[in-house]
């Protein structure tokens, strides 16, 4: 796996002169990411691509071949690589498994031949590879915008289109990428071989699945009990429409839900029902592992968004403890005599601005209150802003906030690098991907 993750070099099959064909983009990727290996075009029909000078075949080993042909050309080009003893390639061409018999039959025989030689074979039918320490940046897929900040999120999809969704929420979000894998109709390579990689991966520190359907179910739970780091799982097709599109997109079955589901909690995976959920758990663990309490206080300047934020904290199994005596008297000594001092907290927008700071430390050191989920529904007080930042900076305590058009506000908690979530209800989920399982 370090050949497809950490590539010295690389051989580009497929590489065309004309833009509008998916080899050129690949190879224009590849060259104009930053990665600093050695590159080789290959092409039966000679000339230069962007550069450099092709090949009608390799006539040396390299780290890492990727195939961009047709798909009645992609099993010449994996027999090519193990005769030039490469120790990885990923088929990026479809028409394979996912169409019927006759495929899965050329998929079956291109899996074998990799595993003869010893060479690891990812896809087919899947968007590539990108790797931000190859060495240099590593854009070995079809995608051109990727999110500039170096991270430490990595994701492993068999959807080549989630994949774009995940790179380009991630842009959107302001989130660091660290790997990238679209693993495909997982012929050879499967998930959990990724995962079990990206376990021992430096750069990684929280990790993200797509599935349709687990290649090896037994397998992943294990690893993923012993992996280090908070893994966070969004399987598709649990119903059954979503099983027949599964089956159809990448030829692989998938299980029952309520097997899906004990797995995990065996696996000790973080589950996500929904895109939105995946893409919050993967922004607040990036922050923070998940060293979270259950009990919570929920902090606002109105009240309705506060009542729907307690109604996902019971749904996602959190606590609002009630406050201390002498907690609620500080409250009621900094806030207008009708805000609510219980939990959550209502200070309300007539409280003085300079009383936002000493209130949220007194609910961030009561001693019931583990984390704290911030409401602020236009009331655009950067010393709400700035309390916030630090009291979670003194206590440690978690935070994840929903705010409404307070941009000064959102200045500050995303300087601290505190998560903001688009509404009360995902605040409070995010916050629950925090707590251990």
């Amino acid at each position: 796996m370090d050949a497809i993750f950490r590539p010295l070099s690389v051989a580009v099959y497929g590489a065309s002169r004309n833009p509008a064909k998916l080899g050129h983009t690949l190879l224009r990727n590849v060259l104009g990411g930053g990665f600093e290996g050695d590159v080789i075009a290959v092409n039966p029909a000679g000339g230069e691509v962007l550069g450099l000078a092709t090949v009608p075949r390799l006539a040396r080993p390299v780290d890492l071949a990727l195939i961009s042909v047709p798909a009645d050309s992609a099993e010449a080009a994996v027999a090519d690589a193990v005769r030039a003893r490469c120790a990885a390639a990923i088929v990026l061409a479809s028409g394979f498994g996912e169409t019927g018999a006759a495929g899965r039959e050329v998929e079956s025989r291109m899996a074998a031949r990799a595993r003869a030689a010893g060479m690891r074979l990812v896809g087919p039918n899947c968007m590539g590879v990108v790797s931000r320490s190859a060495p240099g940046f590593f854009n070995g897929s079809y995608f051109w915008r990727l999110p500039q900040r170096p991270g430490n999120i990595s994701l492993v999809s068999q959807s080549g289109a989630f994949g774009g969704m995940f790179l380009a929420e991630s842009r959107r979000r302001g989130l660091g990428v660290a790997r990238f894998l679209s693993v495909g109709n997982s012929a050879e390579v499967v998930e959990t071989d990724a995962l079990e990689w990206l376990a021992e991966d430096p750069a990684t520190e929280v990790i993200g699945l797509f599935v349709e359907a687990f290649q090896q179910g037994r397998r992943f739970v294990e690893v993923a009990r012993r992996c280090p780091k908070p893994v966070v799982v969004l399987k598709a097709g649990r119903l059954a429409a979503g099983a027949r599109a599964a089956a159809s997109h990448t030829g692989s079955l998938a299980g029952s839900r309520g097997a899906v589901t004990a797995a995990f909690r065996r696996g000790g995976v973080i589950e996500s029902g929904t895109s939105d959920d995946f893409f919050d758990s993967l922004q607040v663990l990036s922050a923070r592992p998940p060293t979270a309490g259950r009990r919570i206080a929920i902090v606002t300047i109105s009240g309705g968004p506060s009542v729907l934020g307690a109604d996902a904290a019971e749904r996602a199994g959190l606590e609002l403890p009630a406050l201390a005596a002498k907690t609620v008297a500080e409250l009621r000594r900094l806030a207008p005599s009708f805000a609510a001092t219980g939990n959550p907290v209502d200070l309300t927008p007539q409280c003085p601005p300079d009383h936002f700071q000493p209130a949220l430390r007194a609910v961030f050191t009561d001693p019931a209150v583990e984390g704290v989920v911030a409401i602020n529904c236009g009331l655009d007080v950067q010393e709400f802003g700035l309390g916030l930042a630090q009291a979670q900076r003194e206590t440690g305590k978690p935070v994840t906030a929903f705010l409404l058009d307070v941009p000064q506000i959102e200045q500050h908690l995303r300087s601290a690098g505190l998560p903001v979530l688009p509404t009360p209800e995902r605040a409070v989920a995010a916050y629950a991907a925090l707590v251990p399982l």
